[in-house]
Formats: structure tokens, C-alpha cells, sequence
């Protein structure tokens, strides 16, 4: 018999992309599946409607009582999932109807592995494609190999983790998702707990579409909230039990790794702050902003430069 996938979709206050990504669910190819819908934003009977009009097939839903953080609401649906595997769907993003089976499969021929992808489609509000990752994909790759590829060299193209299948069990017993401030990185930082010791698996037949605007990629947010979510996301790379198990048993791996995690982090705030934030704070607020993160040699090389080339332009603007 097939294995249970579990399908778990967050629900906020946004409604308008739920029926689609329940169509996208009901047309999946894969005949064991548990969709668990989860209300995070007190919606009343509302999502019930939703889900009833517009799925046919068995299915759960669970409602908080109250707005949960967004990594807690996340880990209470891996809790509540009863398949052995997992697989966490935004509800506007979209899979195509072989995604679970596909991934499934490799599941069952790579039983080392924790995580399993697709391709990566990015496509705008309206649903058209503006970008796409490589179809040339390896089978499998060791997590030490991935961390590389993804953050390192980024030789496939992918822009975000936010969706891919895993076991179950593997996901409650490394923690889940970090409690990172307004949930910024918490996707990628799972996906490196899960993958340090392990494998990760690639199929090009299938495709993961990622909706991309400000919000979905964490970019409408203050400068403020990002600079405390990757303060986050640092500390989490020094404390948690599974990266320092790995730490320690692979300390070369680990130090490469951790460099190009780090370079990640820095390079998505120092992006955010250099190119959003200038024109939305004070000058004093935004040359503070500057200095949010951590002593890190080569971001503060980053931020010197750019509030020179700054100060260049004011003096070259107002001498003409």
C-alpha cells in the first residue's frame, strides 16, 4: 500500500488563492493523501466553505483559537499530520499533479535521504513564470554537498525552500521549524537542520511554483523585523542541537557550510538595506540600520561601501 502523504496548508487572513491551491491538491496523481488545512487567522466557518466547495476528498481542518507566530502555527500541523511523510503548501503557491508521487518514489529508492525537491518555477501574482532552476539536476545529493550548491556556488537556481516533502518523524525530531521573529529564513534553516548528515533528492519531472511579491519573500516587512529575524537565524547556526551535533562530528564540512550560511544571511540584509530601506528612513535611521547585524568582516565591508558610495552621491548631487 501507499504511503500517506500529508498535505498541510497555513491559512491567515488571505482567502482569495485558497480554492486554487485546493484544486492543485484534488489533482494530484499520488493516491494517499491527507490534506490538513490549518487556520491561523480566526476565521470563523469561513475556511470550512473554502475547503468544502472546493475539495471533494477527505480532509482535515484545524483552527487555532488564537494567532500563533508563524513557526509555531507551522510545527502544530507537522504535529497534528498522521502521514509518514510531509509536505507544508502556501496557499498560493502550486505543484504540479505529479509532485508528491515523483518525490515519493525517489523517498522509497534513497532511504537516506530527508529531503526531497523539485524544479523551482518563481511566477508572478499573476501566475506567470519569470523565472525557472535547473532541470540538470543530480539524483541525490550529501546535505554538506547541498549547502554548498544552494548558498555557495547557487548551481541549480533555486530561490526558495519553502516547499519540498519529508518524513514526518524526521521533521518532529529535529524541532521542526526555528522560531525565527515573523518567520523570515525559518524554510531555509529547516531544510539545512534536516539535510547535515543525510541526503537530499532531486527530481526534474516535477515543478514547485513559487508565487513571488514583496510579501512572499519577506521583503514588505520593516528593516527593523529583517534585521532581527537574521539575528535569528545567526544564533540558531551557534545553538541548535542538531547543527552542533554535526558541528562536531564533521568540523571541516561544518566550517565551510556555516561560511556560505553566513554570507547568506548577510548578503539578503545588506541587499534589503542597501537598495529598499535608504529611501524609507532618516538618514540617521538608516546608517544604524547598518550596523544591525553582528560584527561580520565582510558585511561591514559591504556597509562601508555602500554608505560611501552614498555620501558620494549627496556631495555630487549638491555641487551641481
Amino acid at each position: 500500500m501507499a504511503k500517506t502523504v500529508t498535505v498541510g496548508i497555513p491559512v491567515y487572513k488571505r482567502l482569495e488563492y485558497l480554492p486554487q491551491v485546493l484544486k492543485i491538491v484534488a489533482s494530484q496523481n499520488y493516491p494517499e493523501i491527507e490534506l490538513l488545512v490549518s487556520d491561523n487567522g480566526v476565521n470563523g466557518r469561513r475556511i470550512h466553505e473554502i475547503v468544502r466547495e472546493n475539495y471533494l476528498r477527505p480532509h482535515r481542518i484545524r483552527q487555532n483559537a488564537s494567532t500563533v507566530p508563524m513557526s509555531i502555527h507551522f510545527n502544530q500541523i507537522i504535529q497534528d499530520a498522521s502521514g509518514e511523510y510531509f509536505l507544508l503548501l502556501a496557499d498560493d503557491d502550486e505543484i504540479s499533479s505529479n509532485y508528491i508521487s515523483e518525490l515519493v518514489r525517489l523517498f522509497e529508492r534513497h532511504p537516506r535521504a530527508s529531503v526531497a525537491m523539485g524544479v523551482q518555477e518563481t511566477v508572478d501574482e499573476g501566475g506567470v513564470t519569470v523565472r525557472t532552476s535547473s532541470t540538470a539536476l543530480p539524483e541525490i545529493l550529501s546535505g554538506p554537498d547541498f549547502v554548498r550548491a544552494a548558498w555557495g556556488t547557487h548551481a541549480y537556481g533555486y530561490e526558495s525552500f519553502s516547499t519540498f516533502l519529508a518524513r514526518t518523524a524526521d521533521l518532529i525530531a529535529c524541532g521542526g521549524f526555528p522560531d525565527f521573529w515573523k518567520g523570515r529564513g525559518n524554510d531555509d534553516a529547516l531544510v539545512v537542520k534536516l539535510c547535515f548528515d543525510n541526503f537530499v533528492v532531486f527530481s526534474p519531472r516535477c515543478v514547485f511554483r513559487k508565487r513571488f511579491y514583496a510579501e512572499s519573500f519577506g521583503f514588505s516587512g520593516s528593516t527593523a523585523d529583517l534585521a532581527r529575524a537574521m539575528n535569528d537565524f545567526l544564533k540558531f547556526l551557534e545553538s541548535d542541537p542538531c547543527i552542533l551535533r554535526f558541528a562536531r562530528t564533521q568540523p571541516t564540512q561544518w566550517n565551510e557550510a556555516r561560511r556560505y550560511l553566513v554570507r547568506m544571511i548577510w548578503n539578503n540584509y545588506h541587499m534589503i538595506w542597501a537598495d529598499r530601506s535608504q529611501t524609507k528612513l532618516s538618514a540617521l535611521e538608516w546608517l544604524q540600520s547598518g550596523f544591525a547585524l553582528p560584527f561580520i568582516p565582510a558585511y561591514y565591508r559591504a556597509v562601508v561601501h555602500t554608505l560611501a558610495s552614498a555620501v558620494w552621491r549627496r556631495l555630487k548631487n549638491h555641487g551641481r
